[in-house]
């Protein structure tokens, strides 16, 4: 009988006394740790790398990956995958950085090796005519290329020479998208999107529709890993994820809720074997942030498919407060440290859900960070107003009119909180103080009609 293949064996003795070391190994409750999960999961790491002060970041893979570009962006970190010149067709196409998603591992693949090792560029071929003049490109999406072939290659060459910057990043982040795939049969190339379907009815029998199985994610993701190695002459410091972005609808003949759980968990499941044994690479539980906490707070505009902002902000700042030097690995919660952007993302979803007393506790526990941020002492008010707690709301109103005069609704609120507290003296000190600052907002004056 041939040895089945384990991704840890460990003996009986050391997998109890490594249990007996480990807080976390029991699954959250309502009464035991159960604001780990709900309403934001925060799933914990422990690095095996630093991301130094001045490393460099490239980030490839699905749609998500421009949201952790951004983040990082704002986070003061040099992103080389936002750093591109891609000439009069990049600008043309508004926000060339949507063409570096990429959705499969193939994908990545793809572009990788045609960046690095520039000779197996299939050129011209991979550029479809879909109308006389007219073009396009199913590596980098399905946008009309209304542009002689020449310059268009000339474009693509551009493309990869930004590509090219995987090699020489500090960091590496890669997100997996899906598993439902296009194969160009005539080029033996998978594609990243789905074929033109004038060039499928003109060639019905090229193309392909594969779903990827865990054997093909692995052996694409062990020969990304050996290219890069290949190339990079810097130590390899790399984060995999899984993206949290479900599928917009499926082209197998099953439900889209079966499909896409089969596409995340095929992908999650090879990501777990792939970091064992190399070391510098990571997996980051950006998928398990999203996937395991309150819908309420994990999707933008409630439409189950766009993660929110405050969410993106929450799990980029985990990434940062874990991996940068000098962050000591605390995580950006209550009980750690945390950065502005994740106390603002974190009292915004607690207003979300009506939770106004974990934003007074979360705000008294980070009283320098809320005092300095407008937007966060706003919502404090609010949920101590909501708390029946006037004159803490009062306060903290008084702090935002403070940092931003020239802002009406602060001081605006202020007044009105003076009528419970019943404060008319400095009702009517503030409504003059209004009157000379926003002379303009004559309506909000004429309804204090209580004075």
């Amino acid at each position: 009988m041939s040895e089945t293949r384990n991704i840890e064996r460990l003996s009986a003795d050391a997998a109890m006394a490594r249990a007996r070391k480990n807080d976390l190994r029991r699954y959250p409750s309502p009464d035991r740790d159960g604001d780990r999960l709900y309403p934001l999961a925060s799933p914990t790491v422990t690095p095996s790398f630093q991301i130094g002060a001045d490393d460099t970041i490239f980030a490839i893979g699905s749609c998500f990956a421009r949201n952790v570009e951004k983040a990082l962006h704002a986070a003061g970190k040099r992103v080389l995958s936002r750093e591109f010149e891609l000439g009069d067709i990049g600008a043309s196409l508004e926000d060339a950085a949507n063409f570096f998603n990429k959705y499969s591992i193939h994908s990545v693949l793809n572009e990788i090796r045609w960046a690095l090792e520039r000779d197996t560029f299939p050129g011209a071929d991979i550029i479809y005519e879909t109308a006389p003049g007219r073009y396009c490109d199913p590596q980098l999406g399905m946008a009309r290329l209304d542009y002689p072939l020449d310059q268009i290659l000339a474009f693509r060459h551009r493309y990869l020479d930004a590509m090219a910057a995987v090699a020489t990043a500090d960091v590496i982040i890669l997100t997996l998208g899906y598993v439902e795939t296009w194969y160009d049969r005539k080029l033996g190339l998978y594609l990243n999107v789905v074929p033109p379907t004038q060039i499928i009815k003109a060639e019905p029998d090229r193309f392909e529709f594969r779903v990827l199985s865990y054997a093909d994610i692995m052996a694409s993701l062990e020969e990304l890993y050996a290219l890069l190695i290949k190339h990079r002459t810097k130590p390899l410091k790399m984060l995999v994820t899984v993206s949290p972005v479900p599928l917009l609808a499926t082209f197998r003949d099953m439900d889209v809720l079966v499909a896409n759980a089969y596409s995340k968990s095929v992908q999650r499941a090879a990501l777990d074997e792939f970091v064992l044994g190399k070391p510098g690479v990571d997996y980051f539980p950006s998928y398990e942030f999203v996937a395991l906490s309150n819908p309420t707070v994990a999707w933008s505009r409630g439409d189950y498919r766009h993660v929110s902002q405050d969410v993106i902000n929450l799990i980029m700042s985990n990434v940062l407060t874990h991996y940068v030097e000098g962050a000591e690995g605390q995580a950006p919660d209550a009980r750690g440290a945390i950065s502005p952007d994740a106390l603002l993302s974190s009292v915004r979803m607690m207003l979300k859900l009506g939770s106004f007393q974990e934003i007074s506790d979360i705000c008294a526990t980070h009283r320098a960070i809320a005092d300095a941020d407008v937007e966060v002492l706003m919502i404090e008010a609010t949920a101590a107003r909501r708390l029946d707690q006037l004159d803490a709301s009062y306060s903290a109103l008084d702090k935002a009119h403070e940092i931003a005069p020239d802002r009406p609704d602060a001081l605006e609120r202020m007044i009105m909180l003076c009528r419970p507290l019943r404060r008319k003296a400095d009702a009517r000190s503030l409504l003059d103080q209004h009157a000379q600052t926003f002379p303009a907002r004559s309506d909000f004056r004429e309804k204090v009609t209580w004075l």
